[in-house]
C-alpha cells in the first residue's frame, strides 16, 4: 500500500494521462515510431499511470468500477517486465483509444 493519499495517486494518474496526450498530440503512428524520446516518455508515463492505479486502495477502486483498474495495472506490468518486447501498436492504441475516455472519467478526482 502507498503512503500517498488516494487523491494524490489519482492526480498522478491524471498527470500521466495529460503528459502522454501532450507528448503525442498531432503525431501519426509513424512519427511516434520515429521519435524515441516520445516513445520513452510515453512508456514511462504509462508505467507511472499503472503504478499509481495499483496503489489506489481497493475500496476506492471499488467505488469507481467505470475505470478499468486491472487493465491499467496489467499494462504497467507488461511494460516493466517485457520491456524488450513492447508492442508499440498496442501502446499507440492505448494513446488513441483508451486514454482520452479515461481522462474524461477522472476529472472529478481532483
Amino acid at each position: 500500500m502507498s503512503d500517498r493519499p488516494s487523491g494524490i495517486l489519482l492526480s498522478d494518474m491524471l498527470d500521466s494521462i495529460s503528459a502522454i496526450l501532450d507528448y503525442s498530440a498531432g503525431m501519426s503512428f509513424h512519427a511516434f515510431m520515429e521519435d524515441r524520446k516520445t516513445r520513452d516518455a510515453v512508456i514511462r508515463n504509462l508505467q507511472v499511470l499503472g503504478e499509481a492505479a495499483n496503489r489506489v486502495p481497493k475500496r476506492v477502486r471499488e467505488q469507481h468500477p467505470e475505470i478499468e483498474w486491472m487493465r491499467i495495472i496489467r499494462s504497467r506490468h507488461i511494460l516493466v517486465h517485457n520491456y524488450a518486447g513492447v508492442d508499440y501498436e498496442i501502446v499507440w492504441r492505448i494513446i488513441e483509444v483508451h486514454l482520452p475516455p479515461l481522462q474524461q472519467l477522472t476529472p472529478y478526482f481532483r
